[in-house]
């Protein structure tokens, strides 16, 4: 499925048009005046923010026809892929994969083992694509600006399988985000960094240590320090 397909299938032809030369004149009128250059700058740049958002959103919508022609972990990979991420696979875990057209043919079955979400646009409405993926092991947040503070709760869905984690440079999620962490009771290595808006790291961290014993739990509000 393209990508201008994915667009097109959930913004409307309003929403696509909303940023044009002519919906910004027809704004303009209702104003009165005729509005200097950094008025227009200011609404042209406010347009595209609001067409990107929707999608981004759009990029996140589990397609549930899809989901039923290619099983949940084609369409986990190919969400991840759309927003930046890369995945490994439990056939081939030394090879990362980040380009959506290179996935294995549709006929191909995988089962993705890692997750690598650094620098991607990915939401917690699109966590729900982790449903039905048994095999993930590994999961990598990293630098996810879009990422909202309850977003981890997507992850309930791999609590079987998820043994590490990562959750670094996602500034939307704050101590309460992180709590619940505490309930991926399988987790074996949890990693956390560079998280300048959680109010009491240490906190955080020992509440996690006490609910994930058999966990080991590395956290800092900024940097990282790698145990020796």
């Amino acid at each position: 499925m393209s990508i201008l397909h994915t667009i097109t299938k959930f913004l409307s032809k309003r929403l696509l048009t909303q940023g044009t030369g002519n919906g910004i004149k027809q704004n303009y009128l209702h104003i009165g005046t005729k509005p200097h250059t950094k008025t227009r700058t200011s609404i042209k740049i406010s347009a595209v923010r609001s067409i990107w958002g929707y999608v981004a959103v759009a990029f996140n919508q589990v397609d549930k026809d899809r989901l039923r022609r290619v099983g949940p972990n084609r369409l986990c990979a190919e969400w991840i892929l759309k927003n930046g991420g890369g995945v490994r696979m439990t056939e081939n875990p030394t090879k990362l994969w980040k380009e959506y057209n290179h996935l294995p043919a549709e006929n191909t079955p995988f089962r993705i083992k890692v997750v690598d979400a650094t620098n991607s646009s990915i939401m917690k409405i699109g966590l729900h694509h982790f449903e039905g993926c048994r095999n993930i092991d590994t999961v990598i947040f990293h630098k996810c600006k879009h990422l909202e503070n309850d977003g981890l709760e997507g992850l309930a869905y791999l609590s079987q399988s998820l043994a590490n984690l990562q959750v670094s440079g996602c500034y939307n999620i704050r101590d309460s985000g992180l709590a619940f962490i505490s309930h991926l009771r399988n987790l074996k290595q949890l990693l956390i960094f560079d998280m300048p808006y959680v109010q009491n790291m240490d906190e955080v961290a020992n509440k996690l240590k006490k609910s994930l014993p058999e966990c080991d739990v590395q956290a800092n509000k900024f940097g990282v320090q790698f145990k020796k």
